[in-house]
């Protein structure tokens, strides 16, 4: 998984045709160790005939984004050499009349920082696009060494929102020159919830039914927190944004739910985005324990490293039976109005 980026965009468009169907173009992109681009594709339903590859190296402009190549529909996939030595690339694919969203790697490699990966390329419910390197998420920057500090700087990010709590800052510093706003979410707190299974010998259930009070207790004990990070992010001078919490999964998993759910991306898209966490967190790499665990306790530890979709499932259905909708929180308790909301897409996508 070190060497490998896979990208799901799901990329909707629609064509006017004699029976007014709608072709979609699914695409994925892989980055692998030496750098090339493997850029694969299904468009449904069948279409036959050539698919336009362009690629680019900055999004800013249509015009920006030049022949790559092109391959039969039907292939389904190109194995592309990077244009330059960026972090990413962006790329745009076209077959019968019908031109892709933009694509490009989701994930940025790190050697110390789990969970690093872009918000970006997600649409919304009425088709527009998140804008790609506006916003990225991750876990706990402390063990960064040289190489992530500078792929941060080449990311151009302004702005860092550290989630974690006081006591997990000063445990875990870090010292990286960019603008860092403390906006400490209390519950849900990993080192706590780790040390009180371990205390108290929960086995799974016992660890899932507690991760579930914990998700619900930081929707309803950090509406203020978010409030401000929700503050943050219609700065426009902030961006680009990096949100990290401990492993990336909990405190910013909810907060990039709530952020993707206030843009109008579809729920089984910010669902996906949130489980994505447990293909790029190593439970190895992120903790060591004194003596050997117990099968029960390495069940529950797995259960506490997991982003579930019982966690933030729980925390969306309590948001809706005790405020009717999730609308209603990010509105009344969030303060994020309809007018804000308005400002971010105008903010975060290519095409309010």
């Amino acid at each position: 998984m070190k060497y490998i980026y896979t990208i799901l965009s799901i990329v909707i468009a629609s064509l006017l045709m004699g029976c007014m169907s709608t072709i979609k173009i699914a695409s994925v992109v892989e980055k692998n160790k030496d750098g090339d681009f493997l850029l694969k594709w299904e468009v449904s339903p069948d279409v036959e005939g050539e698919i336009d590859i362009y690629s680019a190296m900055s999004d800013t402009s249509i015009r920006n984004f030049t022949p790559k190549g092109k391959k039969l529909v039907e292939e389904q996939f190109a194995l592309l050499n990077p244009t330059g030595s960026g972090l990413r690339e962006f790329f745009i694919l076209k077959t019968s009349g019908v031109t892709s969203g933009i694509i490009s790697n989701r994930v940025i490699d790190m050697d110390n920082i789990s969970n690093f990966r872009d918000l970006g390329g997600y649409f919304t419910n009425d088709e527009s696009q998140i804008k790609w390197g506006s916003i990225y998420r991750s876990g706990h920057l402390s063990n960064s060494n040289l190489f992530d500090q500078d792929k941060i700087k080449r990311l151009g990010i302004k702005t860092i929102i550290d989630l974690r709590t006081e006591a997990d800052r000063k445990a875990r510093p870090y010292f990286i020159n960019v603008p860092k706003i403390n906006i400490p979410i209390e519950s849900g707190d990993f080192i706590t919830i780790k040390d009180k299974i371990l205390k108290e010998n929960f086995n799974r259930s016992e660890t899932i039914l507690y991760m579930q009070n914990a998700y619900k207790e930081i929707v309803e004990n950090n509406k203020e927190k978010y409030a401000e990070m929700f503050d943050v992010l219609l700065d426009k001078n902030n961006y680009p944004v990096l949100i990290s919490s401990h492993l990336g999964k909990d405190r910013a998993g909810i907060a990039s739910a709530l952020l993707l759910y206030a843009l109008g991306v579809p729920e089984y898209i910010i669902e996906e985005d949130y489980l994505a966490s447990n293909n790029y967190i190593d439970p190895k790499k992120t903790i060591t324990f004194s003596e050997p665990l117990t099968e029960s306790l390495q069940e529950a530890m797995t259960a506490l490293f997991s982003a579930n979709r019982a966690y933030l499932g729980f925390a969306f259905d309590y948001i809706r039976e005790t405020y009717g909708s999730i609308d209603n929180y990010l509105e009344k308790e969030v303060r994020v109005s309809k007018g804000k909301m308005i400002i971010l897409r105008k903010l975060m996508l290519y095409n309010p």
